[in-house]
C-alpha cells in the first residue's frame, strides 16, 4: 500500500517495519517513568494511516484534512514535552512532520494537475494559481508564468512533478549529524547505532550489517546491536536468523525486555495464529522484567 511505501522512507511503522522494534540504546533499558514518544505519537500515527487510506482512494481533500490533524497532534506533543525536543528520541516526531509536509504538498500538486488536465495546457499560469490557492497563499503577479514568458509563446504541457523530497532532506540532515559525531569520536556507540537505524530506513542492509559487525566484535552481547541485527535480518526475510539473534540477546540479557517484545512481534509476523501462544509468553515475560504495556502488540495477541 502507498502508506507503507511512503512511511518507510522517513521513519518509519507497522508490524513488518523495524520502527516497531525496541532499541535499548542506553544499554540498561529506557526510563519508563514517563510515556515513550512513540506512545505519545500513536494518535498522530493513526491519523496518518487514515490519511494514507484516503489518498489511496483518491479522496485528496479528506486525506489532507487528516494529515493536518496529525500535524496538530505532533505540535501538541512538542508543546507538552519541551524538555525532550532536543533528544534523539524526539527525532521521530520531526521525521513524521517532514513526511506529512511532503505528503500534503504532493497531494495538493497532484490535485491541481488533475484539475488542469482536462484542458489543453499551453500555459501553466492557471495551474500555478490553483496550486497557490490550495496551499492557502497568494502568488505575486511577477512570479506567474504569464509574466515570465509572452502569452502566445508555444510551451509544452506541464510535466508530472515528482513527490517532494521532504523526508529525504531530513534523513540527510540526520546522517550528516551522525557523521560529524563519528568524525569527532569514531567509537561513539550511540552514534553508530543511530547510523544503523538510518541505513535500515534507507534499506541499505549491507551498510547496516557492517556497522553492527563492528559493534558486536567489540561487545558480542550488546543488546541494542543484537536487536538491530534481528531487525535487519527480518527486513531481508531471513526469519530464522532473526530468531537466532533474538535468542542470543535473550540468553545474554535475560532481564532486558526488548528482545522478548521483538520475538513476540516476529512470531506474530512469521507464524500467524499458530504463533500467538508463544508470542504471548514472550510478551508477558518481557512485562515481568519491567517492559511497558504495548497496546498495539496486545491487540495483535488477541
Amino acid at each position: 500500500m502507498n502508506k507503507f511505501i511512503i512511511f518507510f522512507a522517513v521513519c518509519a511503522v507497522g508490524l513488518a517495519g523495524h520502527a516497531a522494534w525496541y532499541w535499548p540504546f542506553g544499554g540498561k533499558g529506557e526510563d519508563v517513568s514517563k510515556p515513550r514518544i512513540s506512545d505519545l505519537m500513536e494518535p498522530a500515527s493513526m491519523l496518518i494511516d487514515t490519511a494514507a487510506d484516503y489518498a489511496e482512494e483518491g479522496k485528496i481533500n479528506e486525506a489532507v484534512a487528516e494529515y493536518r490533524k496529525a500535524l496538530a497532534e505532533l505540535d501538541r506533543i512538542e508543546v507538552e514535552n519541551p524538555d525532550r525536543v532536543g533528544t534523539t528520541e524526539f527525532a521521530t516526531v520531526n521525521n513524521k512532520r517532514a513526511y506529512i509536509d511532503a505528503a500534503v504538498d504532493s497531494l495538493l500538486l497532484k490535485q491541481a494537475q488533475q484539475n488542469a488536465r482536462a484542458v489543453a495546457i499551453t500555459d501553466t499560469t492557471e495551474l500555478e494559481k490553483r496550486y497557490a490557492r490550495l496551499k492557502g497563499r497568494d502568488v505575486p503577479e511577477g512570479r506567474l508564468a504569464e509574466d515570465r514568458q509572452p502569452p502566445d509563446a508555444a510551451r509544452p504541457a506541464a510535466p508530472e512533478a515528482p513527490a517532494p523530497a521532504g523526508p529525504a532532506v531530513a534523513e540527510s540532515a540526520e546522517r550528516a549529524e551522525i557523521k560529524a559525531l563519528l568524525a569527532a569520536d569514531p567509537r561513539n556507540r550511540k552514534a553508530r547505532l543511530r547510523l544503523v537505524l538510518v541505513d535500515l530506513n534507507d534499506k541499505d542492509y549491507a551498510a547496516a550489517k557492517l556497522t553492527l559487525r563492528e559493534l558486536l566484535a567489540e561487545k558480542p552481547n550488546d543488546a541494542a546491536a543484537l536487536n538491530m541485527r534481528a531487525a535487519v535480518e527480518t527486513e531481508e526475510g531471513d526469519y530464522k536468523a532473526a530468531e537466532r539473534t533474538l535468542d542470543q540477546s535473550i540468553q545474554s540479557n535475560p532481564r532486558s525486555y526488548y528482545a522478548y517484545y521483538n520475538m513476540a512481534r516476529l512470531f506474530i509476523k512469521t507464524r500467524g495464529a499458530s504463533g500467538k501462544a508463544s508470542a504471548r509468553r514472550y510478551y508477558e515475560t518481557g512485562r515481568t522484567f519491567g517492559g511497558p504495556a504495548d497496546p498495539e502488540l496486545e491487540g495483535l495477541l488477541k
